[in-house]
């Protein structure tokens, strides 16, 4: 009676009411991180301009990543992970260091961001509601905006359990995203959050 199978593993009973650590969802999911990482990898070109956003699922994309480009990030595992990749030519944003989740925010990160127009901005989600795609931290959530003002794709990456979910800061609006990519369909109303023009992709068939 504490959790039910989804596909790919099992998810907790409450998983909306508190939002999992960053090291406790490294753990959680893997074969589904792994899959969904998987579908996005097409989708970064050689030679692009690339931001790749703290998520332990964009972690295993980032450990996948084999084609010549360049890619910022705010992650310090994303950043490990690239360090010794010689295909990547890897942008560390500077700023404060969240030691819980492990990402780089402040003025320091988004004025490195200024400048930058991105071919793909790759993010994940905590919550993924009618309002938007939010985060559980402000200067996390304000990166992901600046980002995502200044590429020409915006790509969600995550599971279907985060929509309908919530969290207190929003990172972007639905219409900023061009590309859905999630385990499972959604629902007709959960599409219809969305511009008539996104492409979502799944993991199991619509």
């Amino acid at each position: 009676g504490l959790a039910q199978r989804i596909h790919g593993g099992l998810q907790v009973l409450n998983f909306g009411v508190a939002i999992p650590s960053y090291q406790d969802r490294l753990h959680q999911l893997t074969a589904v991180k792994t899959a969904l990482a998987e579908k996005a990898l097409p989708l970064i070109k050689a030679n692009q301009y690339v931001f790749i956003d703290v998520s332990t699922t964009l972690l295993k994309l980032t450990q996948l990543l084999k084609v010549h480009c360049t890619v910022y990030t705010h992650s310090l595992d994303n950043a490990i992970s690239l360090a010794t990749n010689p295909a990547v030519t890897l942008q560390l944003l500077g700023g404060e260091l969240n030691q819980s989740n492990r990402f780089m925010s402040g003025a320091a990160a988004l004025t490195a961001l200024k400048p930058v127009y991105f071919d793909q901005t790759i993010i994940g989600a905590a919550a993924v509601n009618v309002q938007g795609v939010f985060y559980q931290d402000a200067g996390d959530a304000a990166v992901k905006r600046q980002a995502l003002s200044q590429t020409g794709s915006g790509i969600l990456v995550c599971e279907h359990r985060k929509f309908g979910q919530t969290a207190r800061f929003c990172g972007g609006q639905l219409a900023q995203l061009q590309v859905v990519i999630t385990d499972e369909p959604l629902t007709t109303i959960e599409r219809a959050w969305f511009a008539p023009t996104t492409k979502f992709i799944y993991l199991t068939e619509d």
